[in-house]
């Protein structure tokens, strides 16, 4: 349920072959993630299209991008919420 976490301070630590490389918190994307979800209904609406319950929208990255390459391994800690790794083959 995202009323139960304050979002602009869900942090992520992003680790490259075990190293971190980037930190930063949600509030980095216009002070908080749900501003840049409601630009995107708003901006559907006038051709008669909605964002669907359970969609998937991405609100966009409070990292900068990092730069991968053959056999990379990356992992994205978001604390309390979940970590997920993954790596470049």
């Amino acid at each position: 349920d995202p009323r139960s976490v304050d979002l602009p301070w869900c942090g992520a630590v992003l680790r490259l072959n075990g190293v971190v490389e980037e930190t930063g918190l949600a509030a980095g994307v216009q002070g908080h993630p749900a501003i840049g979800v409601a630009w995107l209904a708003n901006k559907l609406a006038p051709w008669g299209d909605s964002l669907k319950a359970g969609q998937i929208v991405l609100a966009g990255s409070f990292t900068r991008p990092v730069a991968a390459k053959t056999g990379d391994s990356f992992e994205a800690d978001y604390g309390p919420l979940g970590k997920m790794s993954f790596r470049f083959v």
